[in-house]
């Protein structure tokens, strides 16, 4: 159930937090995952947390660690990749340390929130404006800062480049 509602979880991020976040938990609760999203930690680098509370039910913990909703959005993919691809019998806590399952969890967010086809010729085109940067988000039915955000990560555009495309969550609405 978790992997066919995929897409219904990439949907959900044109909304803000006060529209999504109902639908966000009631999808993922038919999945058999708690949602928890808290503070970020002081002092560490988490994103999140997944584990097994019992035998049907899995908890999935994500910080709000700076707001921007494009690392929230990929915090909560890379952790339903470690619920998808990963045994839960020990607490995955996410510190950034690579490792084999680190990769395997960003390498299905970062898929899962783009596909790969979709990728690589919005990326051959080689055309990174404002303009393009939307209407290829527009396309396939995500928010342009989640574009921008790997854009960034992966250097392809300067680090503070599109920003005005990304957006901070207030998480009181």
């Amino acid at each position: 159930r978790l992997k066919n509602s995929l897409d219904d979880l990439r949907s959900m991020t044109l909304k803000v937090p006060g529209e999504f976040m109902p639908e966000l938990n009631k999808k993922l609760s038919s999945c058999g995952v708690a949602l928890i999203v808290c503070p970020h930690f002081p002092k560490t680098k988490a994103h999140g947390a997944t584990f097994h509370l019992r035998e049907d039910k899995v908890v999935l913990m994500i910080t709000i660690r700076g707001s921007w909703a494009d690392i929230f959005w990929f915090s909560l993919f890379h952790e339903i990749g470690h619920i998808l691809k990963h045994s839960l019998k020990e607490m995955i806590l996410e510190d950034h340390q690579i490792n084999n399952r680190e990769k395997e969890a960003d390498e299905f967010a970062s898929n899962a929130l783009i596909l790969p086809h979709q990728y690589r010729r919005f990326v051959e085109g080689n055309c990174f404006t404002s303009d393009s940067i939307r209407d290829f988000a527009h396309q396939i039915n995500l928010h342009p800062g989640i574009v921008v955000g790997r854009l960034q990560h992966e250097k392809i555009i300067q680090p503070n480049w599109g920003n005005d495309l990304r957006t901070r969550y207030n998480w009181d609405r």
